[in-house]
């Protein structure tokens, strides 16, 4: 097929295939998808399991760009085009339920403008409330009204407070690690991508991308990215990307991000929560391998 699709609801996880989902994940695979209700029917061991047998590999946010190479029965087999990755040239690979996917086609718009708080509602141009939204979902925007802009959505035009987003320049700057601060306390999903939770490599693609840089999705292809700088922590400055590996030889398994200070921000492990924390004394310490530093 190869053709070009969106994510038409708030957040779509990625599976590994159509039989990876569970009875627990019903609400995941829903139209609208039931966020709330997935995470809070999730045990510790049904959330680990999402690693360690290898159910997902990512998260869209609505209106991301997909391309469907197949559809087999309810199941979409995509690329997520927006999140560079070694496993296919085009992105980021895996399987969505097609209900959650859309081929709506954009309208003419002035600009783009990005969710810059963790979560944002969308609402009808009655007022009424359509939807919740991620940080960092773009849509583009046709005016402004009052307090709110005027966006295009997958199901239409749709009204977001202007509080909630920011207009999107050409040449964007930023700084991640400020914007990270906002999610310390944000529960760790694996895969995830959005406000309602991130993994590792998840939170730092997502900052990045915030500030007009795309990197890619998993920490072993980010650890490729951006000058190699020292493992001597003088050398380090706020925003750079710390790696870990579990074994000497090992592959890359973990990225964190340099907080200042001695600190870390990153999202650590299922069970556990985005924080900042001393390196020193931590189970991260010996396990650094390699850090970078993101020109924006």
């Amino acid at each position: 097929m190869n053709e070009n699709w969106v994510c038409a609801v708030s957040v779509a996880t990625v599976w590994t295939d159509p039989d990876a989902p569970r009875l627990v994940d019903l609400p995941a695979l829903q139209q609208p998808v039931q966020l709330e209700k997935w995470f809070g029917q999730l045990m510790f061991e049904d959330r680990l399991a999402l690693s360690e047998e290898n159910r997902i590999q990512t998260q869209l946010l609505y209106g991301e760009p997909v391309i469907v190479e197949e559809v087999m029965e309810d199941w979409a087999k995509i690329i997520a085009s927006g999140q560079p990755s070694s496993k296919d040239p085009r992105g980021y690979p895996g399987w969505v339920p097609l209900v959650q996917l859309s081929q709506r086609c954009a309208s003419y718009t002035r600009g783009h403008v990005r969710v810059t708080v963790p979560k944002a509602w969308l609402n009808d141009e009655t007022g009424q409330r359509f939807m919740q939204v991620s940080f960092n979902t773009v849509f583009p925007v046709s005016r402004r009204q009052g307090d709110q802009f005027r966006v295009w959505t997958p199901h239409g035009w749709k009204l977001i407070r202007t509080r909630n987003v920011n207009q999107i320049e050409e040449n964007e700057s930023g700084r991640p690690l400020e914007k990270g601060r906002k999610f310390l306390g944000l529960p760790y999903v694996w895969g995830g991508m959005s406000g309602w939770g991130f993994d590792c490599s998840g939170i730092v693609h997502q900052l990045w991308k915030s500030c007009g840089v795309l990197l890619p999705r998993d920490a072993a292809d980010q650890a490729e990215t951006g000058l190699p700088i020292s493992l001597k922590q003088e050398d380090w400055r706020k925003g750079d990307l710390l790696f870990f590996r579990e074994t000497q030889d090992g592959p890359v398994s973990h990225v964190a991000m340099y907080a200042g200070g001695g600190q870390i921000m990153h999202a650590p492990a299922t069970g556990r929560n985005v924080e900042q924390i001393p390196l020193a004394g931590s189970a991260y310490c010996q396990k650094l391998c390699s850090v970078r530093r993101i020109q924006n």
